[in-house]
């Protein structure tokens, strides 16, 4: 694995504008430490491989293509696993609050998916040379912040769409499955949608209750877990969006028959 890249960006105080502080390739392996706070707003692009980010007291899964936001002030950790590497820039500015804002990135809105158009752009600032890297590093910001508004925008429009609507319910919940906070009341403040008219049109359309919808594919997830190896069951309920261990294996032994322990001894013994 290459060895890591550190471009320091010269200050200027012009708060009214974006002033980003450095632009990070991070490659060495990092384990588990206790969450610490930054005092800057933090963009990352992961590169390769998988690991886990630490915050708000979860743990929230990585993989390549990511990208990602933490805020100043606010306690995060990163947790490498296969192969993980992942490139970050740190910033400050009104400019970049008022950005985020308009494309609703937030501390319950800050993970990204399918953003592996951005590997190129970020890749060739790593490149450049040192007396243009503010340029650059600014250049993937506002690039990397236009990427995330045309997702959110497009989303957006879809929900417009009432014979989505059900669609667009399951892509959140496959999105979200795995956050402990989500719940009916999220998916109806986020979505704008009543939860009445969530329940209804759900139901409708998929033939079984939201909440079942979830249950089922948290408790898939379990099994994809233990089956990579995991077996500490406190870890795999919280890794699905349980935060009650003790109800997580109700419901798998509802779903598969057997309580996640001896789900995990089974694989254990004749793994497949």
């Amino acid at each position: 694995m290459s060895t890591n890249v550190c471009h320091f960006i010269p200050y200027h105080k012009d708060y009214h504008s974006i002033h980003t502080i450095n632009f990070v390739f991070e490659t060495m392996p990092q384990q588990y430490s206790p969450p610490k706070s930054k005092a800057v707003y933090m963009v990352h692009y992961v590169k390769s491989g998988n690991g886990y980010l630490h915050f708000s007291g979860e743990s929230m899964p990585l993989s390549a293509g990511d990208v990602f936001f933490t805020f100043p002030g606010v306690p995060f950790s990163i947790e490498s696993s296969d192969n993980f590497s992942y490139m970050y820039i740190s910033f400050l500015g009104s400019r970049a609050n008022m950005i985020m804002e308009k494309i609703k990135i937030s501390r319950f809105n800050f993970i990204f998916k399918g953003c592996e158009k951005l590997c190129d752009f970020w890749q060739q600032g790593l490149n450049i040379k040192p007396e243009l890297s503010d340029l650059m590093s600014e250049s993937i910001l506002l690039y990397t912040f236009s990427f995330i508004g045309k997702k959110v925008l497009t989303f957006d429009d879809e929900i417009k769409s009432k014979d989505n609507v059900a669609l667009i319910i399951k892509k959140y919940v496959d999105d979200n499955f795995a956050d402990c906070d989500l719940s009916l009341d999220s998916i109806s403040r986020n979505l704008s949608y009543n939860k009445k008219y969530i329940s209804t049109i759900f139901k409708k359309h998929m033939g079984l209750g939201l909440s079942e919808y979830l249950n089922i594919i948290r408790i898939q997830h379990a099994c994809t877990l233990i089956r990579q190896g995991f077996t500490f069951v406190l870890d795999i309920a919280n890794f699905c969006g349980y935060s009650d261990s003790q109800y997580f294996s109700k419901v798998f032994k509802q779903k598969m028959g057997i309580c996640p322990s001896g789900y995990i001894k089974s694989k254990t013994k004749h793994p497949s």
